[in-house]
């Protein structure tokens, strides 16, 4: 199973980037982080045709009747029939939805997304210590890089974590599952979104996450989460990027990828420049068919197909956090705990970070 490919260039817009922001990416002193430029505003496409030219040659003249005169009655009765049309419009409109209304968003990428439910975020931040070590890491999973050696990547005093993904991507909206158990082990989300990846690609409309415009707090890493491309709206390749790069990012991106001999992909996860996710670590298959509700009830039984899956990825995740944040040595860190807990210790262990 090998990353999916960014998009290429057609059809998609420059460098624009819709509002909003990264999850944790406060202005900071990440370690190569480029700035962004000042991004170019489009100015309405305008310029109406000019004015039509009145037709006619010289003709017979006509003469005009006079004016016919209507009573202040008759005036008053086509006010009131007028407006009556017009609320009669308005109500066949609002009642129908108006097609070209109803068109429109259903092109919008945005329309794919809605507010995570509490019980569902819960259910997945809260797996216990037990049965974490009870999944442990099982063997069907493609477990994380390492690369040892390497300058800290660093934002705003801490390990930084970067993210980048695509809505669309189904590879991303597994990951995300773990990405989420994980961080929420060393910190808090906040506004996350559901949605679905493309109902066009391979492993159509996984269940998943979105991080745009979620928020992430914690005192031990600083998360960044750069959703690249939306997901696809009415056909394979046609998402559009949400969520430009930066020089700094684009350049981790490529050198890891390179190091580890892989073809740049979705996901990327890049954990303090020592860990590396550079493509799924679990076949999203297993998802096949369930909605958020459904997959994070199946995270109580660690038999599960799903929790195996979801919940060793996460204690590969987990055993990486532990390892770029010294285990979470800060007094009454949140997450230290987890560093000793049996899920992460043997996830560290086969990792080599132990």
């Amino acid at each position: 199973m090998s990353a999916v490919q960014p998009g290429g260039n057609k059809g998609r817009p420059g460098s624009q980037r819709p509002g909003g922001g990264r999850a944790g990416a406060t202005p900071g002193q990440r370690q190569g982080a480029g700035n962004r430029g000042p991004q170019q505003k489009t100015r309405p496409g305008g310029g109406g045709g000019g004015r039509g030219t009145p037709g006619g040659g010289r003709g017979t003249p006509v003469t005009a009747a006079p004016p016919r005169r209507f009573s202040p009655a008759a005036i008053g009765f086509g006010a009131v029939a007028l407006v009556v049309i017009v609320v009669v419009a308005l109500v066949v409109v609002k009642v129908t939805g108006g097609s070209s209304g109803n068109s429109s968003a259903n092109s919008n990428p945005a329309s794919f997304r809605s507010n995570a439910t509490t019980q569902v975020v819960d259910q997945v931040t809260n797996v216990l210590q037990p049965e974490a070590a009870t999944v442990g890491v099982p063997s069907g999973l493609n477990a994380p890089s390492v690369s040892k050696n390497q300058p800290p990547l660093v934002s705003n005093g801490k390990p930084e974590v970067l993210f980048i993904g695509a809505e669309f991507c189904p590879y991303c909206a597994a990951e995300r599952w773990a990405v989420v158990m994980a961080l929420s082990r060393f910190g808090n989300f906040s506004d996350l979104k559901f949605m679905t990846s493309s109902a066009f690609d391979t492993d159509p409309s996984t269940a998943t996450f979105s991080f745009y415009k979620s928020t992430y707090t914690s005192n031990l890493v600083d998360f960044v989460a750069v959703e690249h491309e939306t997901t696809d709206t009415t056909a394979l390749g046609t998402r559009k990027v949400l969520e430009p790069l930066t020089s700094a990012e684009k350049s981790l991106w490529d050198k890891y990828s390179s190091q580890f001999g892989v073809t740049e992909g979705y996901p990327f996860l890049d954990i303090g420049n020592k860990v590396f996710v550079l493509g799924p670590t679990y076949n999203p298959a297993v998802l096949s068919g369930l909605d958020q509700a459904a997959i994070a009830a199946k995270l109580s039984n660690p038999s599960d197909p799903v929790t195996q899956a979801i919940v060793g990825t996460a204690n590969y995740i987990t055993a990486a956090l532990c390892s770029v944040t010294n285990n979470a040595s800060l007094p009454n860190a949140q997450g230290a705990s987890w560093c000793t807990a049996g899920g992460t210790t043997a996830a560290a262990k086969a990792l080599g970070i132990s």
